[in-house]
C-alpha cells in the first residue's frame, strides 16, 4: 500500500505545486509520517499526513487510508471514521476498498461497544438519498466532468465538420447520438451537485459532542457519540446545524464535526 501511495503522491504533487521543492517536500513529509507510523507515534503521523492533504490539496484513497489508520491507532476513532468514508468515496481499487471497508466496520464496532450503556443513537445515518442521487452517482464526479467534456467537444467538431465538409453526411449524422450522450453527461453532473447540496453527510470527531438546541453553549443538549454520522444542514464557522438519523435536529460546535 505504501508504496503504490508514494506514486499516487509523485503524480499529484507534481501536477499540482507550484514551487520547484514542493514534490520533495510532500515526499519528506510522507516519509516523515511512514517513520513515525512505524515507530508507533500515531498521533504524530496523523498530523504529518494530514498536512500532505491539507497543504498540497490532495485527494487520494491510499492516503486517506492511510491517515485513517493512523488516526484508528491513536485512538480517534471518529476521524478514522471519517477519513475511511472519504477515501470510499473516492471509488478506490477494490483491494484498497475491501480493506476500507474492514477498518470502517472495526472503529464503528470500536465505539458501538464504547457508548453501548450510555447512547441509544445509531452511528451510521440512515442514507437520506433517493433514485435521482444513486443515478447521478454511477460514476464519480471527475472522469463524469471529463467524459461531459469530450462528449462535448466531439459534438462541436462534428458539427464544424459537417459545416466544413458539406457534401459528407456522417459527420451529421454521427452529431445526434453524441450529442444526446453530451446532455446526458450534463444533467448527470448538475445532478451530482444537487443531490450533493442537500445530502451533505459529517461526522463528530470528538468525544463529548452536544447536540444543543440553539447555536450557543448555554444552549440545552444531549451528548453524542464520538463518530456518529449526521446529515448537515447549515452552518457558519462556530455552530453547525444537523439532523440525526432519528430525524432529531440540533446544533453542534463546527470544530467538533466534519464533512464527508
Amino acid at each position: 500500500m505504501i508504496r503504490s501511495l508514494l506514486v499516487a503522491l509523485v503524480m499529484l504533487v507534481g501536477a499540482n505545486a507550484h514551487a520547484a521543492g514542493a514534490a520533495d517536500d510532500a515526499h519528506s513529509l510522507f516519509a516523515h509520517a511512514n517513520e513515525r507510523y512505524f515507530a508507533g507515534d500515531y498521533a504524530e503521523a496523523a498530523k504529518a499526513y494530514g498536512e500532505i492533504v491539507t497543504r498540497y490539496q490532495i485527494e487520494d484513497p491510499a492516503l486517506y487510508h492511510n491517515l485513517g489508520n493512523a488516526y484508528f491507532r491513536s485512538g480517534a476513532y471518529g476521524s478514522a471514521i471519517l477519513y475511511y468514508q472519504r477515501a470510499l468515496r473516492l471509488d478506490p481499487p477494490a483491494q484498497l476498498a475491501e480493506a476500507l471497508d474492514a477498518n470502517l466496520g472495526a472503529a464503528r464496532r470500536t465505539l458501538q461497544t464504547r457508548y453501548r450503556q450510555s447512547s441509544d443513537e445509531a452511528l451510521v445515518y440512515a442514507d437520506p438519498s433517493g433514485v435521482l442521487y444513486h443515478v447521478s452517482h454511477v460514476m464519480a464526479r471527475t472522469p463524469l466532468a471529463i467524459v461531459f467534456a469530450a462528449l462535448w467537444t466531439a459534438f462541436f467538431v462534428l458539427l464544424m465538420l459537417r459545416r466544413v465538409r458539406s457534401g459528407a453526411r456522417w459527420p451529421g449524422r454521427a452529431a445526434v447520438p453524441v450529442g444526446i450522450a453530451a446532455a446526458l453527461a450534463g444533467l448527470l453532473v448538475w445532478s451530482q451537485i444537487a443531490t450533493d447540496a442537500d445530502h451533505r453527510i459529517g461526522v463528530v470527531i470528538s468525544d463529548g459532542a452536544k447536540l444543543r438546541e440553539g447555536a450557543h453553549e448555554s444552549a440545552q443538549g444531549k451528548d453524542l457519540p464520538e463518530g456518529i454520522e449526521v446529515k448537515i444542514l447549515e452552518g457558519d464557522e462556530s455552530w453547525t446545524q444537523v439532523e440525526l438519523s432519528n430525524g432529531n435536529k440540533g446544533w453542534i460546535e463546527a470544530a467538533k464535526i466534519k464533512q464527508i
